[in-house]
Order: C-alpha cells, then structure tokens, then sequence
C-alpha cells in the first residue's frame, strides 16, 4: 500500500458499505415519498369521451356474443342495452329510432317499446322530433342519462386500467 492510503480494516469496510447501504435507501425513501407527493398532487385524468365509448362498445360486443353461445333469455337486460347502443352509437354516428333501438337490445319491437318507455319515465331517455310520427323520430339519452352512463363507465374504466385511481378515491 501507498503512504497516501491508510489500511482499512475489515470492520471500516462493512461499516462503510453500511453507511452506503442506509445513503441508498434513504435516498430510495426520498424517491419514493416524492414520487407519492407527485401522484397525489397530479390532476386525475378523467377518461375521454371516446375512451368511454369504446367501454361501452366492447360490453355490448360482448353481450352479443355471449347471446351466440349462451341462451338470450337466460340474461336479458333490454334495458341496458338499450342505454349502451344509445350511449355508443351516435359517436359512431349512428342515430336510432325505436324500432331499430329494440332490435339493437335483441327483443321484439313491443317488448322494446314498453322498455323505451320505462325509460323515458325515468328521465333516461327521449325521442324527437315531435313534429314527426313517433316511429319515425329519433331515441337519444338525456342529460340525465348520459351523466348515469358516463359515471358508471367511468367506474369500470378505473376497474379496467387499476394504475389509475377512482375518482372518489383521490377527492375527485
């Protein structure tokens, strides 16, 4: 060994590697809690309204295709499906009328109707023109309904990217 250098013994060496150690980890505990910080203080990002229209598209693909491999009556919800079709297509640029909206949730069209009008008593859903005959005009979502279905997608969103926090969750 060289003068400059003096010996280092075993006991200095661990307890140099030791003081290292406990640097790293308290800097690790810094990159941590700072990274928390960052989190908790970054907006949450709310999914967009094409995110959620997609949502609800694979459900109703989804329902359909379980239609094909399971028996239709085991599960039927018209209803619902009714609100996604509703919810989905105009994005797509598809406008329903009543008929074609009870042939979108898989029922007879006076089954639909009787569903389209429970829904319309709810405040969910709406036709117009009224000028027009009443098969003839347009189903859309209300307000109302839209709110209910984007709050609920919103929801399975946040189920399906678990990464991202509920809004309800973070204060949002």
């Amino acid at each position: 060994m060289s003068r400059d250098q003096p010996d280092l013994t075993a006991a200095q060496v661990d307890s140099d590697e030791a003081v290292a150690e406990n640097l790293l980890r308290f800097d690790l505990d810094q990159l941590a809690s700072a990274e928390i910080n960052l989190l908790l203080s970054t907006p949450i990002r709310q999914p967009t309204r094409q995110e959620l229209c997609g949502l609800a598209c694979k459900i109703y693909d989804a329902r359909r295709a379980r239609e094909r491999i399971i028996e239709p009556a085991l599960f039927g919800e018209p209803a619902w499906d009714m609100l996604l079709a509703l919810f989905f297509l105009p994005a797509r640029g598809e406008m329903l009328r009543p008929t074609s909206l009870s042939h979108a949730a898989s029922v007879p069209v006076q089954t639909g109707m009787r569903w389209q009008r429970m829904l319309t008593n709810r405040g969910l859903i709406e036709r117009g023109p009224m000028e027009l005959p009443s098969r003839r005009q347009f189903v859309r979502l209300t307000e109302k309904g839209r709110k209910m279905m984007e709050r609920y997608l919103t929801r399975l969103f946040f189920a399906e990217c678990p990464n991202l926090p509920f809004p309800d969750r973070a204060g949002g």
